[in-house]
């Protein structure tokens, strides 16, 4: 049984007939071909390109062939994105687990953060305005007559600082006689004219120190206290000296741009000169060219029955130079804390003259 079939070619048909095999069946298979050429058939021969092959049923092989493809590229597909949509999730799943733990500590740390709750505050007991404080004025020494006698002048400056019940404890009657009672240790004195110099005395003394000393206290300058004056165990001693002074020359001790120098102190034979009064303006201290006015106060340091075991002392040890001592006069007066704090500030205004 001969039945015919077409073969679709692109452009071109091919007939061709199938045979019946044996027991009543066709045979299904078409002809053979390869790219470029036909094979001899019933149907002839016919050359042909891309060739389009449609099966017994009717369908067409090559769509059949490309659906599968597609069905298989989309699972290979799917295959690949499956991994990588699981691999976003966990990602997303870390960062809500971090944002949550995040939220979580935020809220501790506001829990942490809010006070307890306290009672409202009540309202504080009226007082009464605080007054003012008075301040003390600032003090300012008024004028003194150049006219008086140089130890009244001092004596009212003094008591403008508010030193009261002072005794002279220096002895001399008068300015000359108290300046020529000093006496030198290891030193030179000579009396000077001062009436050209503009100052409110009339006696001082230049005292020159030759050479260095060993010890500063061994070159000095001296004057014991007034006889029988009553005095007690922390008395003040204050009193006034003016001072100027130049180095001579240079020494293997002081070189010429040294300034001269002198200590003040009081001494007592009581505890073997051990003292010195705890003398302030304390320690060594500097003459200038010029004349200046220092006051000072010291202590009497021990129960001293007589007054003349004390002595005022001033020590000028530093090498070759000279001091023109002038003026000097001392009081005694009882420690009261009234007239230590009117001492303190009478030589305080040493730094501010």
């Amino acid at each position: 049984m001969t039945d015919w079939r077409e073969l679709h070619v692109n452009y071109v048909h091919i007939r061709y007939t199938s045979q019946v095999c044996e027991g009543g069946k066709e045979d299904p298979k078409p002809p053979s071909f390869t790219r470029g050429e036909a094979t001899k058939s019933q149907g002839g021969v016919v050359l042909f390109q891309k060739p389009r092959f449609i099966n017994p049923k009717g369908e067409n092989l090559f769509m059949k062939t490309k659906n599968i493809l597609k069905i298989t590229a989309l699972f290979l597909c799917i295959v690949m994105i499956l991994p990588m949509l699981f691999a976003c999730g966990e990602k997303s799943d870390d960062a809500g687990a971090k944002k949550d733990d995040g939220g979580t500590a935020a809220g501790n740390n506001n829990e942490a953060a809010t006070p307890e709750p306290t009672d409202p505050p009540t309202e504080p007991e009226p007082t009464e305005p605080p007054t003012e404080k008075e301040t003390e004025p600032p003090f300012v020494l008024e004028p003194i007559d150049p006219n008086l006698p140089y130890w009244e002048q001092i004596l009212n400056e003094m008591g403008q600082y508010g030193l009261t019940d002072g005794v002279k404890i220096l002895p001399g009657e008068d300015e000359a006689a108290l300046m020529k009672g000093f006496s030198t240790g290891n030193t030179k004195k000579e009396e000077l004219d001062v009436s050209g110099d503009n100052v409110p005395f009339t006696a001082a003394y230049r005292v020159v120190t030759a050479k260095d000393s060993e010890q500063f206290w061994s070159c000095s300058y001296n004057r014991s206290f007034e006889k029988d004056i009553e005095t007690e165990e922390e008395d003040l001693v204050v009193g006034v000296i003016w001072v100027r002074g130049e180095r001579l020359s240079e020494t293997d001790d002081f070189d010429m741009d040294d300034e001269p120098a002198y200590y003040l102190a009081i001494k007592t034979s009581t505890d073997n000169w051990g003292t010195e009064g705890n003398v302030d303006p304390h320690g060594e201290q500097w003459a200038t060219p010029e004349w200046r006015k220092i006051f000072f106060c010291g202590y009497v340091l021990n129960e001293e029955s007589k007054s003349q075991n004390m002595q005022m002392q001033i020590f000028l040890g530093y090498g070759n130079q000279y001091i023109d001592f002038g003026g000097i006069i001392a009081y005694v007066y009882p420690g009261t804390l009234e007239n230590e704090l009117a001492a303190m500030k009478l030589v305080d205004s040493n730094y501010t003259r």
